[in-house]
């Protein structure tokens, strides 16, 4: 085993001061994105716990997906009864969203979206200006490390930091 090189004083001196000189500016602007019911929970509690260090504004995000398997655009409507039961869904969860960031003393936007869930996340940061993404992982394969499509994509294309929560 090779041994182990000595950094000279000055620079580690110099690597101490400018760690000590150095502040990551608080994050302003929080997206986390709900879904799964008990992987929401732990991403949910995540995006509480960093709003709140941060005081930053938090959106929670659910996207109620309209797009069909494995097509990127479609002319065909999903079926009525279908889509009912997904927007009540999406309503459940956000309701428990709102009232967890409530329970956490959290002022936190509830947004709800429909479309594809990746191209609206991205759309969602750009246009609010989010300087973090809280989100979940699914254990998909050929995913980028098993990551979901939608996280994959998003951790990719987002024009800010993007934390997944597995």
């Amino acid at each position: 085993m090779p041994e182990a090189k000595k950094v000279p004083a000055a620079a580690k001196t110099h690597f101490e001061e400018y760690i000590k000189s150095y502040r990551i500016p608080p994050y302003k602007k929080i997206m986390v994105g709900v879904d799964r019911p008990l992987v929401s929970v732990m991403i949910l509690m995540r995006a509480l716990a960093l709003a709140k260090v941060s005081s930053s504004r938090l959106y929670i995000v659910h996207v109620l997906s309209t797009a069909l398997p494995y097509q990127t655009k479609s002319e065909i409507a999903i079926e009525p009864a279908f889509y009912d039961i997904q927007m009540e869904f999406s309503k459940e969860i956000l309701d428990y969203a709102k009232k967890a960031a409530a329970e956490a003393h959290i002022d936190a936007e509830i947004v709800l979206l429909e479309g594809d869930p990746a191209e609206e996340i991205l759309r969602f940061t750009k246009e609010k200006g989010i300087d973090l993404v809280v989100m979940g992982s699914k254990d998909k394969v050929g995913s980028l490390k098993n990551l979901g499509s939608v996280s994959t994509r998003v951790a990719a294309e987002a024009g800010c930091s993007v934390l997944i929560e597995r």
